[in-house]
């Protein structure tokens, strides 16, 4: 097989939405271990349990859906299932050690990159056997889990933790809308411009895999900066005006969401991409607006669902949410 020649790059702005949603979503997994252990006093076992029950999900989600084999790189489901304890453990640390674990994360991210190097493309064996993928200077699968997978431990794992820090920050001043100060919202102007000015002198190889053209691979640390700087940015936009209506089909669907993660992997492989494998901005956006219209009538019937099912399995809870 002969060596992969990357594809275009999608347009930037989808490209720059794919790069900053991934950061998000896990930070905000850890933030709900802070407030399910803190309002619900779950114990190390539950995180335990919920963290398994989601690495199975990311496994079962390589082999049906991407037909490649399990463990080879590294799902978000994977990492999140991973972080769900270790967010745990780290909530019971004072918030000194806290920053020092996250910036030591952060830091040694491109440390371990240099070091251990970072391949064009993580390796993947179908479930038959067959590599997906060969090229040059390909690295180990280890490699692939610390730093050149999807979503690997570094520094991934760092905002997760970071979630942690946010959420206690949240706790401890019992106030939802701590963000919407005007203060806040000029640190993440300032943590963004700075970030933005490293990332605009040092890029990094800015790879295009399998035609996900997202900017963090690899994730250098004026991303990583620069992405900081935006999530307190969008907590201080959504601290200041809490209680917008289109903020609600989104909770619905955050309510549901280890489930709609699935549902929309396997609408895309299976539905989307076969049908409209080549379309113009134009027709994407259509079918993106309509794929999120049916997530969203979905998380509203899995909210009704849930509220008539009132004791649900545990692996139910956790596929469904609650």
């Amino acid at each position: 097989m002969s060596a992969v020649v990357l594809v275009e790059p999608h347009p930037f702005w989808l490209r720059v939405y794919g790069s900053f949603a991934a950061p998000l979503f896990i930070l905000l997994a850890g933030m709900m271990v802070v407030f399910a252990a803190q309002t619900k006093e779950y114990s190390l076992k539950y995180f335990l349990s919920r963290g398994s029950v989601i690495i199975i999900a990311g496994a079962l989600v390589d082999i049906l859906i991407w037909n490649i084999c399990p463990f080879m790189t590294v799902d978000v489901l994977y990492l999140i299932g991973i972080s769900i304890p270790i967010a745990y453990f780290v909530s019971r640390l004072n918030t000194y050690f806290q920053w020092i674990i996250v910036l030591s994360i952060f830091l040694l991210t491109p440390i371990l990159q240099t070091v251990l190097g970072y391949t064009d493309f993580p390796t993947e064996y179908y479930i038959w056997g067959e590599p997906t993928i060969i090229v040059e200077n390909q690295t180990n699968i280890l490699n692939h889990w610390l730093v050149d997978g999807w979503f690997p431990v570094f520094p991934w794992m760092g905002f997760s933790l970071l979630g942690v820090i946010i959420a206690n920050i949240r706790w401890k001043y019992k106030s939802p809308t701590l963000f919407g100060k005007k203060n806040i919202s000029l640190i993440g102007i300032c943590i963004l411009g700075f970030g933005s000015i490293i990332w605009w002198h040092y890029p990094g190889k800015m790879l295009v895999r399998a035609g996900y053209g997202e900017l963090f691979y690899p994730p250098t640390i004026g991303y990583i900066i620069s992405t900081i700087g935006l999530i307190v940015l969008l907590f201080s936009l959504i601290d200041y005006r809490p209680s917008i209506t289109i903020y609600k089909p989104l909770q619905v669907l955050g309510q549901s969401s280890l489930f709609m993660y699935i549902l929309h992997l396997a609408l895309i492989k299976d539905v989307i991409a076969p049908i409209w494998s080549e379309e113009n901005l134009q027709a994407f956006l259509v079918i993106y607006i309509a794929l999120s219209s049916f997530l969203i009538l979905v998380a509203y019937g899995l909210r009704a669902l849930k509220n008539k099912w009132k004791i649900r399995p545990f692996v139910i809870r956790v596929l469904f949410g609650g």
